[in-house]
């Protein structure tokens, strides 16, 4: 017991007192290395006795579980594993240790995630599915390559769902000082009051510091769930009752908003895929049709999509397409 509350007070003493240096993670390498195993070019971490951690952008197979929007995937190992425990990522601090199979290195984080638009940073670039520590041997992460890694508060959610989905209310947020504003809305969330500038108060009563809690609080809701949120336009504070939506893009799944209406586009603005009964679907849009045009906006390319959807002011969308060599339009009211 002595020896446990000495451990305990020296990893308080030294967050407290001095950042800590690369040696200072040297027990953590030999305490958790061991839970680094070789798997399918890379390494992957061990979460249990016979199951492993990993991160690939390419699709994989074989997997018990897959989290597409993350790119994580959960595997059985055929040999017994020494297993790391994921602790909630406000427990971490700014320094971490980074724990390879054969070596280690410190690092500082500089940024948090923002929902699944960014991930959290470090400082340094890191190879892939290497493992995040703080210098008390916890685990907090895992590297995804570059200087990115997903926080723990995504892994420890993604080992306890059986099937992993997220909460969209069709916002973006932005940090500016303490205050938490909106970015950007959805243009085809039509309910919605709030709009881009609007500052956010309060979300089901909860005061919000940082942009990445409010990310997340969303993003771990069950869709159909309804939520209070107090904003304020100029001097004037307002509230709405928000319906939580499933998401349908985000992080590795790269999609513009017109994924909402049941389009897949592709960079080359050719459909990619009609979603089955949506709205597209019954506009009898198909694989192959080019969109040449929304509104009164020409698209040139992919970021085009976006710049014009968000300055729509009204109600009414024309989109323009192509299909062998025919020009048509499609309408809808959104």
């Amino acid at each position: 017991m002595k020896i446990i509350i000495s451990f305990i007070f020296f990893c308080v003493a030294l967050f407290a007192s001095i950042a800590p240096i690369k040696s200072d993670f040297k027990s953590c390498f030999n305490k958790n290395s061991p839970s680094l195993v070789k798997f399918r070019g890379s390494y992957a971490i061990a979460v249990s006795s016979d199951r492993v951690l990993f991160f690939s952008k390419r699709y994989q197979r074989g997997y018990i579980k897959r989290d597409p929007f993350l790119g994580l995937y959960l595997f059985r190992y055929k040999k017994r594993l020494k297993a790391i425990k994921f602790y909630p990522f406000n427990q971490v601090r700014d320094d971490v240790g980074i724990i390879g199979k054969d070596r280690f290195a410190k690092a500082k984080i500089v940024s948090l995630s923002n929902g699944l638009d960014s991930f959290a940073k470090m400082n340094k670039n890191i190879k892939v599915n290497r493992l995040v520590s703080c210098v008390c041997c916890r685990a907090f992460g895992l590297s995804i390559g570059g200087r990115s890694f997903i926080d723990s508060d995504f892994i420890l959610r993604f080992l306890d769902k059986k099937r992993v989905t997220y909460g969209d209310i069709g916002l973006k947020f932005i940090q500016r000082g303490s205050g938490i504003f909106v970015k950007e809305r959805n243009p085809f969330f039509k309910y919605l009051q709030l709009r881009k500038g609007d500052k956010i108060i309060l979300v089901d009563g909860k005061r919000y510091k940082s942009v990445s809690n409010l990310s997340k609080y969303i993003l771990f809701l069950k869709p159909g769930k309804l939520i209070k949120i107090v904003y304020q336009r100029g001097k004037h504070r307002y509230k709405q009752i928000v319906k939580v939506k499933r998401k349908l893009y985000g992080g590795l799944i790269k999609q513009s908003y017109l994924r909402y209406i049941g389009l897949i586009v592709g960079h080359d603005l050719k459909i990619d895929r009609v979603v089955k009964n949506s709205l597209a679907y019954k506009l009898a849009l198909k694989k192959g049709d080019k969109l040449l045009k929304i509104n009164d906006k020409y698209i040139n390319s992919y970021k085009d999509i976006k710049k014009a959807l968000l300055s729509i002011k009204t109600k009414e969308i024309y989109l323009l397409f192509s299909r062998d060599d025919f020009q048509f339009f499609v309408h809808f009211r959104r």
